[in-house]
């Protein structure tokens, strides 16, 4: 939904914001993605350091 307001003119225009270029769109992607690569080394820290699988997946 946050990116609609960023794509759609016409809302963006309510929130005053300026379309982002090709660079800034691409810093924004790989900065979302560094979560998940964060909550990704975790579980295996955890699975190394606890010796288990904290979060399994169920259809495993």
């Amino acid at each position: 939904m946050q990116v609609i307001v960023v794509i759609i003119p016409q809302i963006a225009d309510v929130f005053k914001l300026v379309p982002l270029n090709k660079i800034q769109w691409l810093y924004t992607i790989i900065i979302s993605f560094i979560p998940l690569v964060i909550v990704e080394v975790q579980k295996k820290l955890n699975e190394i350091k606890f010796g288990k699988v904290v979060y399994k997946n169920e259809c495993e």
